[in-house]
């Protein structure tokens, strides 16, 4: 697909001074089962059936370092599209993770699931979006919960990305009988997460569990009533260097969205390597492009962005941002077919 004039609208947009968007918090917006708060940023120049591009931070971060240090904000404003950004907050999880790991909170129609889903809900009530066009992305937990809401409500997005995220429901024993995750998810209510992080290969030196693409694509159908016709078009990023979620559950994640989706060739079509990234894609016989991956060996546990780039994208001294070739922002939204 060729954008030659809005490309350059595009670029001239971005090039401009990047300014300071402001975030409207929204304190109403229905049922918060999960106890989130919802902030929106809309687009100065807004058109009829934009794109909502939904955001969630990862651990220790929130809302308002999410924006302009991605490059979400000058890209919503490019392009453009709403910018829902949803927000943990200290009473649910004491770091500000969301609850990716609680079924109480993981599963359709529960707890922060369903938080979210009532934002989306609210956003293309009130503003001019079109409920086909709706996106999500996360980095870190925010890349777990976005495996929630793709695999909780899969006919729901056009699109997804996770960023050093995990696959849906890890949080599992690591063999048959594992006494260690017994042992820690009975001590949960004094260590809320350990089962998780031994489970899913976080902050615990283990890899994730080599499970088969077709048992992780069994818990995502567990949950559904119904399998969309459609799964939702998904990036897939992770740091080689990354020392919080263990670099080997971007094979995880891929073994799951391929074992959901069989039509998909078992050998990437393309294998590239773009800026000292490696860019994998997975097609449908139609050429249609699906599922990607990009994995970045010097990347540690962060959002890629390219502030020095013409023009620039994102802020790369911002915690949990790192400066290199490649904004991830950018690239993701051309993916989702967003930008040129």
């Amino acid at each position: 697909m060729h954008f030659p004039v809005k490309s350059m609208l595009f670029a001239s947009i971005m090039a401009l001074p990047a300014p300071v968007f402001a975030l409207e918090e929204i304190v109403d917006f229905g049922p918060n089962p999960g106890g989130l708060r919802m902030f929106l940023q809309r687009p100065s120049q807004p058109v009829d059936d934009m794109p909502l591009v939904v955001a969630l931070h990862g651990c220790t971060m929130d809302a308002a370092s999410f924006d302009n240090e991605t490059g979400l904000a000058a890209l919503g404003e490019a392009v453009p599209f709403v910018l829902l950004l949803a927000q943990q907050i200290p009473e649910n999880q004491s770091n500000g993770c969301f609850r990716w790991y609680d079924k109480s909170h993981n599963r359709p129609g529960l707890g922060e699931s369903a938080s979210l889903l009532q934002m989306i809900d609210h956003a293309l009530d009130t503003d001019e979006i079109d409920p086909e066009r709706v996106h999500i992305m996360g980095l870190s937990a925010g890349g777990a919960m976005t495996s929630v809401m793709l695999a909780n409500y899969p006919s729901r997005f056009a699109g997804g990305a996770i960023i050093a995220g995990l696959p849906f429901d890890c949080n599992r024993p690591r063999a048959a009988f594992d006494g260690w995750w017994s042992v820690l998810r009975a001590s949960r209510r004094f260590l809320d997460g350990a089962d998780a992080a031994y489970a899913c290969g976080v902050k615990s030196g283990l890899a994730p569990v080599d499970r088969s693409p077709k048992t992780w694509a069994g818990y995502v159908t567990d949950v559904l009533e119904t399998p969309p016709a459609v799964w939702p078009r998904l990036s897939i990023w992770q740091g080689g260097a990354d020392d919080t979620v263990h670099p080997h559950n971007l094979d995880e994640l891929t073994d799951q969205w391929t074992g959901l989706q069989p039509d998909l060739v078992d050998i990437p079509e393309t294998d590239d390597t773009v800026d000292g990234a490696t860019r994998r894609v997975w097609r449908l016989t139609s050429g249609d492009a699906r599922l990607e991956t990009w994995q970045i060996e010097t990347l540690d546990h962060a959002v890629p962005v390219n502030q020095n780039a013409t023009p620039p994208c994102g802020i790369g001294s911002a915690d949990h941002m790192a400066e290199g070739t490649i904004c991830a922002a950018q690239k993701i939204l051309q993916f989702w077919g967003l930008a040129p």
